[in-house]
């Protein structure tokens, strides 16, 4: 294998059809970007998509938390640096940083991820898979001087009680879909931003989210969204099946 680099740096162009109120790139198009930048990044490494699906294996997303200080304008290009950071038995740690066409940093991200079974999405070991290359780290430092933090996950009736309405109803759609047929976890955090925007916040405010993916939504399936409130911090919960745990993000707020 040619050298590693220590990291990779991905352009991106900001189109109007990713954009919103104020022409900023929607923040679930931008966690889309992340994850494009990851796919690149993990093919120069030797893990790439395409190579892993030879060999029935996939790439799953846990958590990830993004911090930015603005979003990306329509027309402008920006840039994406990533690194892989840890392996933690099964975990395998990537960073981020976001830099404005003008080379400032405007934001910066962690994530956890696990290989998996392409079909029944267990655990792959990769030192159990001698087809696989050894994994690699690019470089040890992280993001936020921290590994990607955890949301305390409860059940619905917690959340709502017996009787409390959800905040909004997702279903999984046509469009919602990845090539898996499952719903692509960027649009949890779209429906996160819904659900806000729904009940009357300012959703320009947001400056800092942690999201944790929990199940895979199938076409079809529908889900319920409830909103919790602490100080700054507002948390959308997703559930399907009554009380399968689908999502949780959890958004901070600037004070306006």
């Amino acid at each position: 294998m040619p050298e590693i680099s220590k990291y990779t740096d991905v352009e991106v162009y900001c189109k109007a059809t990713e954009c919103g109120i104020g022409d900023r790139l929607y923040c679930s198009s931008l966690i889309g970007d992340l994850q494009e930048a990851a796919e690149r990044s993990s093919n120069s490494i030797g893990y790439g998509t395409e190579f892993l699906k030879e060999n029935s294996i996939c790439w799953i997303i846990l958590k990830m938390r993004l911090h930015f200080t603005e979003l990306p304008t329509w027309h402008e290009t920006f840039r994406i640096r990533t690194w892989a950071n840890t392996i933690e038995k099964i975990y395998y740690g990537r960073d981020f940083e976001i830099y404005s066409s003008d080379n400032r940093l405007i934001g910066k991200a962690t994530s956890t991820w696990i290989l998996a079974d392409w079909n029944s999405h267990r655990p792959v070991i990769a030192s159990k898979r001698p087809e696989l290359p050894p994994p690699v780290i690019q470089d040890p430092r992280f993001a936020f001087g921290e590994l990607c933090p955890k949301i305390v996950f409860t059940s619905r009736n917690d959340i709502a009680g017996e009787t409390e309405k959800p905040v909004i109803i997702k279903y999984a759609d046509y469009n919602e879909l990845d090539r898996n047929r499952h719903v692509n976890n960027s649009r949890y955090t779209a429906w996160a931003y819904d659900a806000l925007f729904k009940c009357g916040y300012d959703v320009s405010l947001i400056e800092d989210i942690v999201i944790n993916y929990n199940s895979e939504v199938k076409a079809g399936e529908k889900v319920e969204l409830f909103i919790s409130k602490s100080g700054s911090k507002v948390t959308v919960f997703g559930y399907k099946n009554i009380d399968t745990k689908v999502f949780a993000c959890e958004m901070t707020m600037k004070e306006g």
